[in-house]
Order: C-alpha cells, then sequence, then structure tokens
C-alpha cells in the first residue's frame, strides 16, 4: 500500500511539472520530507501528504483520494516500544551518543506523547513560564537537525507534562547531561546514510548515479570539523542554505581550498568564485549575488559526495532563483525618514506663520533619552534587547524611540506592522528577524495582551526566542506603551497566564517616559525656543506637559461649542453629531468628542457605538463604558450589548462577555452573536451549557441555533449528535448546514453519510454542494451519478464542473456532447479545455480544426498547446507548417513558441539554427534555453572535434 501512495504522489507532481524545490517553497515542507514522502519505503505523516498535494494544486478529490491511500498504508514497523506501541523505539537518555540521537529522541518524545502540535507543546511552554517558540521546535524536530541545548531541555521537560508521556520518569538534568556528552564526542556526520544526507537523496532520484563509498577522505586524512551553519530567515533562502549545508556535509565537509581548488579544474562551470565567495555562500546568512558562483560551488561539493553533479546545478540554479525572487525583510532603517508612519505624533500646526514649519519641532533630550541610547549602543555591539517606552498618553513615547534609533549604523533593517490587526503577520516577521533587526511595535499591548491579540502567546514566545538565541544577535525590539493599558492594570485575579506573562515581560523592560518636564529640561526648552515658534508656545504655555501640549492641535474649530451640540441632539442630526465628534478627537478634545459620539449612539447611530467606547476607555473610565452599554442593551440595543460584549472579550472577561452576546441574541442581532457566545462559552469549559442554551435559542424559532449546536458537539468530539443536528438544521431551512456537515464526515473518511448529506441539499436547491458530491461520486467511481451532477453544477456557470463533465462524456465516447461541454467550460476561460478539444479534433481527423483550438488556447498562455499543436502537424508530415505556426507566433513577440522553436529544430537534427533560437531565447531571459544552448554548443564542438581527429 505504501507503493501505491507513493505511486500517487508521484503522478500528481509529474502532472504539475514542479520540482521538489518549488514545491517545498509552496507547502513549507523540507525537500528532503518530500522526497522520502515520494520514496514508498515508509508511510508519511498526513500533514505532508495533504501539503504536497496541495503545492502540487490538487483538486479536492485527489486530496481525498490521497487521505485514503494513507490511511490504508501501514506504518512501518520497528522495535517495540514502551507500553506496546509497535513502530517507536524509545531512547533512554544514557543511550544517547550521537547527535542524530538527540533530534530522535525529540520525535520519539512526541509521538509517545500522543503527537500534540507544535502549537499545543508551545503554548504548554510558555504557560510554564518557558521560551519554545513553534518556529524553533519544528527547526528542531526536522530530521538531520541537531537541537540546541536550551530548546533540547525545555522541550523535554515541557512534553513530560502531556498524557502518556515516557519522559515523565526522568529528571532535566538526565537530558542535559545527555546533550553535553553527545556535543563532547561529536564528529562530522559519516556520508554513507547520516542525517544529513537525507536532503541529497533528491540528487540520486534526479540524477540515478549512486554514491561511491568512503568519501572524500583519501590517505587517511584526519577528517575535518563541520563548520557552524549561520542562521537565515525562513524561506527559500534558508532551503537553498540548507541543502548546500547537507550537500558540504555529504563531501564530508571539505576545506574552502579544496572546494575552489575543485571548481578551477572543472572548465565545464560558467563561474570561479573564490574562497571568501564560496565562505558566505556556505556560512553566512546573504545570499550570493552571481548564481553561477551557487552552481559552481554546489556542482564542486556533488562530485566530491559522489552525487550527479548536472543534478546539483540545476537544483542549486532553481533555489537561488526562487531564493533571489523574494523581497528583503522590512526596510533599510536608512530609507524609513517619515516619523509618523511608525507612530509619531505630529506637532500642531500654525496657520498664521510665514515661514515653512517641519513636521516635528527639534527634539529636545531629557533624562530617560540617556537609557534609550545605552540600550541602542549595546544593541550595536551585538547584544539582543527588548524596551518599551512607558507613559501617560501623549508624553513623547513614540517620539523618544525614534530618536535614539537614529544612532543605528548603515547595514539595519527594521519592521514595523502596516496593519496592526493582524497579528499573525507579527508573529511572522519576528520569527525572521536576525542580526542587524529591529522590530517596531508602537503600543505594543495590542500585541501581547490575549485579551487584545488572538496570538498574543506566540507574539511573547517569538520575542523571546529572538532575544535568547546567540545566533540571531542583535534583534531589537523596540515598543512602546501606555501606562493605563489594560494589560498592566487589570486586576491579577482575571488575568491568564499569557496576561501575566506579557505584563512581566513590559515591566521588565519598560523605561518610564515621566508626563512632565524637569525643571532641567525646562531649561533645555527654553534654550532652544528660538530654533521653532512651536517650541516657544510650548516654553510660554505648556507648564510642564511639553509633549502633550505639541501634539494637541491648537486650531479646533470654533462651531464646536454646547449650542451647536445642543442644536444637533434636539433635531437628531446623528450626521452633525458623528462629525462633531470626529473634529473633536482629531483636535485633541477626546472627553468632549466622547460625549457628542454617545448623544449619536443614544439617537440611533449604532456606527458610533465603538468610538465612544474607546475614548470612554481611553479617558480612564472604562467601567463608565461598559455601564453606558449596558444601559443602552437594556433598552433592546442589540449592537450595543454586542460592542460591550467584544469588549469585555479583549479584557478576558468572559463570564461578562457570553451574557452580553447572549442578550444580544435575544434582542435579535446577527448570527455572529449567537456564534460568539457559544465559541465563548465553549472556550471557557462551558460546553455542556452552550449546547443547552442553543437548544433553548433554537425552540424558540432562532433557525441559526441548530447548526451552531452542531459546531460545539463537533469541537468536542461528540461526532453523533454533532451529524443530528446538521440535519435537524438543514431540514429546518439551513441548507448550507447540510453542505457543511458532509464536508466533515468526509473528512473522517465516512463517505456514504456525506453523500447522503449532499443529496439532501442538493435537493433543497444549494447549488454550491453539486459539484462537491460530483467529485465525491466520481472517486467512488460511480460515474454516471457523478455526470449528472457535474451537469446540474454546470448548468450554473462552474466551470470545472464543464470541464469534469465533458471529461465524463469523452469517457462515455460521447464525442459531440464532450465537445460542447469543453467549449463551455473555455468560454468561462478554462484554457485546458480548449487544449482538449484540439485532441479530440486531432483524434478525428480535423487537422484545422484541432490547430485552431491549439492557436486559441495558445494565445491564452496555455503551455501544453504548443507541444501539442507541433506534434500534431509534424506526425502529420506537415513539419514546414509546424515551423511556420512557430515562427508566425514568434515573430509576434510569443516567449514560449521561441522555445519550442527550438526544441523542434533539435528534434529534426537542425542543430546550428536550434541553437541560434535556443540563444534568441535565452536573451529573453529563458534559463532552460539558456542551459540547452550551452548543452547543444558543448554537443557541435564535440562532434567537430571528432571530424578533425578522423581526418
Amino acid at each position: 500500500m505504501a507503493g501505491d501512495l507513493a505511486e500517487f504522489l508521484h503522478s500528481v507532481c509529474a502532472r504539475c511539472g514542479k520540482t521538489y524545490a518549488q514545491i517545498s517553497i509552496e507547502s513549507g515542507i523540507s525537500i528532503s520530507t518530500l522526497s522520502r514522502a515520494a520514496s514508498g519505503k515508509r508511510r508519511p505523516k498526513l500533514e505532508v501528504v495533504q501539503a504536497f498535494v496541495r503545492a502540487c494544486g490538487g483538486s479536492p478529490s485527489e486530496l481525498r483520494k490521497a487521505e485514503r491511500l494513507w490511511r490504508r498504508t501501514p506504518a512501518a514497523s520497528s522495535s517495540a516500544a514502551p507500553d506496546g506501541q509497535p513502530g517507536v523505539r524509545w531512547h533512554d537518555p544514557a543511550s544517547l551518543c550521537e547527535a542524530h540521537h538527540l533530534g530522535e529522541a525529540m520525535r520519539t518524545a512526541l509521538r509517545l506523547s500522543g503527537s500534540p502540535s507544535l502549537r499545543a507543546v508551545s503554548e504548554r511552554a510558555t504557560a510554564s513560564g518557558l521560551s519554545l517558540s513553534r518556529s524553533t521546535l519544528g527547526d528542531a524536530l526536522r530530521p538531520g537537525a541537531v537541537p540546541t541545548l536550551q530548546v533540547f531541555c525545555v522541550f523535554m521537560q515541557v512534553i513530560g507534562h502531556f498524557p502518556g508521556s515516557p519522559v515523565a520518569g526522568y529528571d532535566a538534568a538526565a537530558w542535559e547531561d545527555a546533550w553535553v556528552r553527545v556535543q563532547a564526542r561529536r564528529q562530522p556526520r559519516a556520508r554513507g546514510g547520516g542525517p544529513g544526507s537525507s536532503g541529497v537523496k533528491v540528487l540520486q532520484a534526479r540524477g540515478g548515479r549512486a554514491k561511491e563509498s568512503g568519501g572524500r577522505r583519501a590517505g587517511g586524512r584526519r577528517p575535518r570539523l563541520a563548520q557552524a551553519q549561520a542562521w537565515v530567515r525562513p524561506g527559500p533562502l534558508r532551503a537553498l542554505k540548507d541543502w548546500l549545508h547537507e550537500l558540504y556535509l555529504e563531501a564530508g565537509a571539505p576545506s574552502l581550498t579544496d572546494i575552489t581548488a575543485s571548481i578551477r579544474m572543472d572548465d565545464s562551470l560558467d563561474s570561479a568564485p573564490k574562497r571568501d565567495s564560496v565562505n558566505r555562500l556556505l556560512r553566512s546568512s546573504h545570499l550570493l549575488s552571481v548564481q553561477g558562483d551557487a552552481v559552481a560551488v554546489a556542482v564542486a561539493m556533488a562530485r566530491m559526495a559522489g552525487l550527479d553533479p548536472v543534478a546539483a546545478g540545476g537544483m542549486a540554479r532553481e533555489l537561488w532563483i526562487s531564493a533571489a525572487a523574494v523581497r528583503p525583510w522590512g526596510h533599510a532603517v536608512g530609507d524609513v525618514v517619515d516619523p509618523l508612519a511608525l507612530g509619531v505624533r505630529e506637532t500642531f500646526a500654525l496657520p498664521e506663520s510665514r515661514q515653512e514649519l517641519p513636521v516635528l519641532v527639534p527634539y529636545v533630550r531629557r533624562q530617560h533619552d540617556q537609557v534609550l541610547e545605552r540600550i541602542v549602543e549595546r544593541a550595536v555591539d551585538g547584544h539582543s534587547a527588548l524596551v518599551v517606552a512607558r507613559g501617560l498618553r501623549a508624553t513623547g513615547k513614540t517620539r523618544s524611540c525614534w530618536e535614539a534609533m537614529q544612532a543605528l549604523p548603515a547595514g539595519w533593517r527594521i519592521w514595523f506592522p502596516a496593519d496592526p490587526s493582524k497579528g499573525a503577520l507579527v508573529v511572522e516577521a519576528i520569527a525572521q528577524a536576525g542580526p542587524g533587526s529591529v522590530v517596531w511595535l508602537d503600543r505594543i499591548d495590542r500585541y501581547l495582551d490575549p485579551g487584545q491579540c488572538h496570538v498574543a502567546g506566540m507574539v511573547q514566545a517569538e520575542i523571546s526566542e529572538a532575544l535568547h538565541d546567540p545566533r540571531r544577535a542583535p534583534v531589537l525590539v523596540i515598543g512602546t506603551v501606555s501606562a493605563s493599558a489594560g494589560v498592566l492594570t487589570r486586576a491579577g485575579g482575571s488575568t491568564s497566564g499569557a496576561a501575566t506573562a506579557a505584563r512581566t515581560m513590559i515591566e521588565d523592560a519598560a523605561v518610564d517616559v515621566p508626563d512632565l518636564f524637569t525643571g532641567a529640561e525646562l531649561a533645555d526648552l527654553a534654550d532652544a525656543a528660538g530654533q521653532d515658534p512651536r517650541l516657544a508656545l510650548a516654553d510660554a504655555n505648556a507648564r510642564g506637559s511639553v509633549a502633550q501640549f505639541l501634539s494637541t492641535n491648537r486650531n479646533a474649530d470654533p462651531l464646536l461649542k454646547v449650542q451647536v451640540l445642543h442644536t444637533a441632539m434636539t433635531q437628531g442630526d446623528t450626521d452633525a453629531l458623528l462629525m462633531g465628534g470626529a473634529l473633536l478627537q482629531a483636535s485633541g478634545h477626546r472627553k468632549e468628542a466622547a460625549t457628542w459620539y454617545q448623544r449619536a449612539a443614544e439617537a440611533g447611530d449604532r456606527q458610533a457605538l465603538e468610538p465612544a467606547a474607546v475614548l470612554l476607555s481611553e479617558n480612564g473610565t472604562a467601567y463608565e463604558a461598559i455601564a453606558w452599554l449596558r444601559d443602552l442593551a437594556a433598552t433592546g440595543d442589540a449592537e450595543a450589548a454586542l460592542t460591550a460584549a467584544r469588549r469585555l472579550s479583549r479584557e478576558g472577561r468572559n463570564d461578562e462577555a457570553i451574557e452580553f452576546y447572549q442578550q444580544a441574541a435575544r434582542a435579535g442581532g446577527s448570527s455572529h452573536a449567537l456564534r460568539a457566545a457559544a465559541a465563548l462559552m465553549q472556550r471557557s469549559g462551558r460546553a455542556a451549557e452552550a449546547v443547552e442554551w442553543l437548544r433553548g435559542r433554537a425552540a424558540a424559532g432562532d433557525a441559526s441555533a441548530l447548526r451552531e449546536t452542531a459546531h460545539v458537539l463537533w469541537a468536542t468530539g461528540d461526532v453523533t449528535r454533532a451529524v443530528t443536528f446538521y440535519s435537524e438544521a438543514g431540514a429546518a431551512g439551513d441548507v448550507g448546514a447540510w453542505r457543511e456537515g458532509a464536508e466533515r464526515l468526509q473528512s473522517l473518511g465516512r463517505d456514504d453519510e456525506a453523500i447522503m448529506m449532499y443529496r439532501a441539499a442538493v435537493r433543497k436547491g444549494d447549488g454550491l454542494s453539486a459539484r462537491p458530491l460530483a467529485d465525491l461520486l466520481l472517486s467512488e467511481g460511480r460515474r454516471e451519478e457523478a455526470l449528472g451532477f457535474y451537469l446540474q453544477a454546470a448548468e450554473q456557470g462552474d466551470a470545472v464542473a464543464m470541464h469534469q463533465a465533458a471529461a465524463l462524456y469523452r469517457l462515455a465516447g460521447c464525442v459531440e456532447e464532450a465537445l460542447q461541454w469543453y467549449g463551455r467550460a473555455a468560454d468561462q476561460g478554462d484554457t485546458a479545455s480548449l487544449v482538449h478539444i484540439g485532441v479530440m479534433h486531432r483524434g478525428r481527423g480535423d487537422i484545422e480544426a484541432a490547430l485552431a483550438a491549439f492557436t486559441k488556447a495558445a494565445d491564452l498562455r496555455e503551455r501544453d498547446a504548443y507541444r501539442e499543436a507541433v506534434w500534431m502537424l509534424w506526425d502529420c508530415g506537415r513539419l514546414d507548417r509546424a515551423f511556420n505556426w512557430l515562427g508566425h507566433r514568434a515573430d509576434t513577440g510569443d516567449r514560449r513558441a521561441v522555445r519550442e522553436m527550438a526544441d523542434l529544430l533539435r528534434e529534426v537534427g537542425r542543430l546550428p539554427e536550434a541553437l541560434e533560437w535556443y540563444l534568441r531565447s535565452a536573451g529573453l531571459g529563458s534559463l532552460y534555453a539558456a542551459r540547452h544552448a550551452a548543452q547543444l554548443q558543448s554537443l557541435m564542438s564535440a562532434r567537430e572535434t571528432e571530424q578533425g581527429d578522423s581526418r
């Protein structure tokens, strides 16, 4: 059965035409893991199979077929494991003696502990006060990776808390001793089959050339110790560096001199990098600017390792191109010249001023600036750090950080979130922060507080990992936080472990920014007052609150008076109230703005609810905000109840949030209130109560409550009852519930039940269920039934269904029907259908119709159309017409036609002409053509030499 799965994966990969390197980049799975998955030697993980098929563009039916083949594939047998678990061999700490044993012990412990997800392990570590990010853990668990002491010991300590874990019986000292013992005797990996060899098996598969035994250690020379690999940001560049490092180890860790000497001896290479370039390629985190250098090094090391040098050069070229296409992380520090983009408040404008004033006034240094400058200096010296400027609103926190950052040298890069609401991007950016990186997080509590950010725990873990990994130093994380932020002021009894960790992280890194200037600072302000009239105004009027004075708009609209507010209220003009609130907020009058927003909301404008609540909370009256929303909700205002629930949920006050969500649902709010209440009850451990409440809502006539009940039951593992509620919801008119239930049953392999639910949905008019039902029937071999549902979906404009229906008609021999549906699919933009039309016309002998279809597909850049058209004309003895067809397309600027012309000329033996066309295609940017041009030149030169020798 393992062979069936491997054969299927090979067919999917061959159909999409992608290399393992391209699939690795799209799926996030290493090349070696993909190669092993398709080898058929053992059953891969299900998530690897799923990612493999998705990256190859597999259809839902192909994905389900892969899952079925995976379930039928037996796991590889091995030595008996503890507790009678076959296929897993446990490693006692005392038995660990080689470097690869460390990673094997971690992977075995993970499997024997129930195979928890990396997120679960990372969150358990955070709850225990430890740091172990998912990205770091994923790297350590990769086959061939050697974990650091901290990662190894923390993982073993955390995994021991999972049920059934064999690690629970050992103390932490045993694992630390094992790691130290392994590192003390660590030698370069053997070339025959160590962990490092897995990544280069791809070369063997592609090149077909077996490695020589014994490696490169000729003459009994003592083996060299492999140099440590530099830290590289996750992505295509890391894939290139990891692959080259595995190749380097396979070659026996040769010296730089040996590599450069091997390159110089190979006249077929286009580039001859020197020692420093080879050193940067193998041991730095940078990408060489010359592709040929990477190819040359890979070819040289492949020869040393006894692997196929041609395959190695091709893979190095593909990986280099992928790495070069990636945009650099963040921005160069020198390129960030707009402080407002980082959250610095703009100084107020003076309309009556005759001179053009800058956005910011000249900076007056304060006492806390010395602390910030020392932290930045330490970062420049190579020490990672987190610094958080803490103070009240508008005290100059962000401006202080901006001024301190100006001391960073050229070469440093900075990243800041373009959209603060997307916490996942923050997690990804911090995970990619390496040496010389600044992560700028204005209002850092938005990302660390679990009440505001759903991935707060991951952000905390990634920051901790970045600061404590010496390979990534220096990393500087700069943040600001309000002294009244909820994560700092929330009562200890109502906070979660993640919130406590966030508060501790902020307080440990805080640099306080006072709201009032000291006497010495006011004296400095007076000295600088002559440089800018706004500083002079602050010196005369600020009374110590200089930063707040400078950031407040001094030109508020004079029409915003109490009389205007009264008029708008009496007339019920909510637009005027909203506009007035916005103007007051922009001018810094936040308390007055809150009042205007409140009056707009009370007059019935739902848009004013959120800004009113935000301003009430920011003004230090969070309790007043909730009380005001509660009063509105009591009058039957569902939106007010929803707003209150969201705010309470962000603050971690789940019980109160649930009450407001339920109140919103009773008041006739959207289904969102129902769903949010159920989800929050489930997360709070009140799943049974959620089910009873939802059933009550369903009895009261709320149709959406039945589907929400099914969601909760499914999440708690009660599949049977969940399916029942999905069916009841569908029968009550929610046809989407039938489709959702069918999809969930299908994911469990219960295809017969899924077919029944899909049918029920289709009968009730759910057009979205027709094609998935047809896909499922087709995967079961029930073609006639599948065709009927494909036609039903096709009549609703589904191009994929049209294509599938045409394919089934074609299999059944119904040529006209197949052509009709392929034609309709092509009209919907399905270019592959045009190729099928051409193939069918060719089979009927209608060459002109076939060529017309292929031409139309080629016009739409369908790559298969070229080859089909050319070989059809060749088979029919119309080779001249094939040349004319390709030549005409090439003259119109079709790059693909140029390359196909070169291939055709080569096939018919007209090599000089083929070389001209390959060079023309290479000049248009085709690496394929450049490679074939080089091969053709070599071939022609060899033939000329042979002819000369024969004479």
